[in-house]
């Protein structure tokens, strides 16, 4: 057998195995459904709920954070932890909780030992507080739009005051 045929044979199963991967991991990973967008909606509303200006939703920033598919994992299973915390306080799932319990909720999932329910919180908050603060209705409200200091930092090269 030639160099190039067995490369190609060896290309060929190669392709093959990332094709049948890709099906096969599909069964590992957790499911996405309309409840985990719901769920990450009314996440994202409690953490950025506007007060005075447009909440996080009014702005599409949940559908932005749906968006993000590599993070698809990490929503359900975060999902999958606030739907088990919502069911130890009697209610159904999160969804069914009032908005004091779902602040509850996420202050559980923050402090929480499951990586799932802590990455969750955090994923949200960090690319909610990107894209809310980066909406140009968000950022009018605020009136300097310099830089943060303005003179730089003359005196770097003395010792803190």
């Amino acid at each position: 057998m030639r160099r190039r045929e067995f490369i190609g044979i060896f290309g060929l199963l190669g392709l093959g195995g990332a094709t049948l991967w890709r099906h096969l991991a599909s069964f590992w990973r957790p499911s996405f459904g309309e409840r985990t967008v719901q769920t990450v909606t009314a996440v994202t509303d409690l953490m950025f709920p506007g007060e005075g200006l447009p909440g996080a939703t009014a702005l599409g920033i949940h559908n932005r954070i749906v968006a993000m598919s590599d993070f698809h994992p990490i929503m359900s299973g975060g999902v999958d932890w606030l739907d088990r915390w919502a069911t130890s306080q009697g209610a159904s799932d999160f969804l069914a909780l009032d908005e004091s319990a779902r602040l509850a909720a996420v202050g559980a999932a923050f402090e929480s030992e499951d990586d799932h329910a802590r990455q969750f919180v955090v994923a949200i908050r960090y690319y909610g507080v990107l894209n809310y603060y980066s909406e140009p209705v968000i950022k009018a409200a605020f009136p300097y739009t310099g830089p943060p200091q303005p003179e730089g930092f003359p005196d770097f090269q003395d010792a803190p005051k």
